[in-house]
């Protein structure tokens, strides 16, 4: 008798502990649902169980696989090279789509589409509508009008959108399109330094036609100038060389506390004056 009560509490622990160590917690955290992929060793039915383990603790089987799935927005970066615009000049593009799985739908989207649902269904749409769509705009845009990047964002945020839809009509896919940014075009390699090259003309450009502009002007303020002085001197009724001394007296008049040589002579003879004040 006390044998077999002995054997018989063997046996309740041996159970306990195959049970336990045949078990396994799911803990999704808060903003996450765990799917659960049942695969059971014996008997049980297998696949994907339609309910989500939303935040909390769940004990499964060992064998039953699970995959986590945020349910916040989820940002998707991609980085395009060489995408040519109007002119077929090649630029680069720093890219981000975000999008979100919808409430208690992720067994659905990891039964239909696998854990990896962005690089099945969703990448390389989403790669080749942003080309597309940069092909119509020249660079110039591409680079500085915000409002030509705007628009880029709305209409490949409405084409993702359509193509959603286009692929929920045969089989649901349960995301949803939160936004679409496309930053401005970053030349690439060669194409930086060919605008460096043609900014650098331009400047060079720029500077010269400055220069001519403030040479012409000071040309015409001289030319003013001087018939200012010519009509001045008919007015006192100066000879050239009574007017060239009136100006040297002025100059010396405004030379406060200064030495200077004046040259100042008339009918072939010159005297050399050292005027200090």
């Amino acid at each position: 008798m006390k044998t077999r009560k002995l054997f018989s509490c063997l046996a309740t622990g041996l159970l306990l502990c195959a049970g336990l160590t045949s078990c396994h917690r799911v803990t999704p955290n808060a903003g996450t649902e765990a799917v659960l992929i049942h695969k059971p060793y014996f008997f049980g039915k297998e696949g994907v169980d339609p309910t989500p383990v939303e935040t909390g603790s769940e004990w499964v089987w060992f064998s039953t696989e699970n995959v986590y799935v945020s349910m916040v927005p989820q940002k998707y970066d991609e980085n395009l090279e060489d995408v040519t615009s109007n002119d077929n000049t090649l630029l680069d593009f720093n890219t981000q789509i975000q999008l979100q799985v919808i409430d208690n739908k992720s067994p659905l989207l990891i039964e239909l589409y696998g854990s990896d649902w962005y690089t099945n269904v969703i990448q390389e749409t989403y790669r080749n509508t942003v080309r597309s769509y940069i092909s119509r705009y020249n660079p110039f845009d591409l680079m500085s009008n915000r409002e030509v990047l705007d628009s880029i964002n709305l209409m490949v945020k409405k084409d993702m959108v359509n193509h959603i839809a286009a692929l929920s009509k045969e089989r649901e896919l349960p995301i949803r399109v939160v936004n679409v940014i496309v930053g401005r075009a970053i030349p690439n390699g060669p194409q930086k330094e060919e605008m460096d090259r043609t900014a650098a003309a331009n400047q060079a450009k720029r500077t010269e036609e400055s220069r001519r502009e403030m040479l012409v002007a000071r040309e015409a303020a001289e030319r003013q100038r001087a018939i200012a002085d010519k009509a001045y001197q008919k007015e006192l009724g100066l000879s050239t060389d009574q007017f060239i001394q009136l100006r040297a007296w002025e100059i010396i008049e405004k030379k406060e506390g200064a030495n200077i040589d004046v040259l100042v002579g008339s009918g072939g003879t010159a005297s050399m004056w050292n005027v200090r004040r």
